[in-house]
């Protein structure tokens, strides 16, 4: 058994992606906005997702903060 990814919900996704991508050296793979949900997918991770886990970041457009 494999992980595929796992998800993260985030409110800054640059901020997030410049951390995973710039301190801990992870890539990202595909990002896509969908705009009728008022969301952004991002995917990050260390190599293919065929042979990697995957970290997938949820910004969610309209919420400031999460508890």
């Amino acid at each position: 058994m494999r992980l595929l990814h796992t998800m993260i919900r985030v409110t800054d996704l640059d901020k997030s992606i410049a951390f995973y991508c710039d301190l801990l050296g992870m890539n990202l793979l595909r990002q896509k906005n969908y705009p009728e949900g008022k969301f952004t997918l991002a995917f990050l991770g260390y190599g293919d997702e065929s042979n990697h886990t995957a970290i997938e970041l949820t910004h969610n457009w309209d919420t400031k903060e999460y508890e």
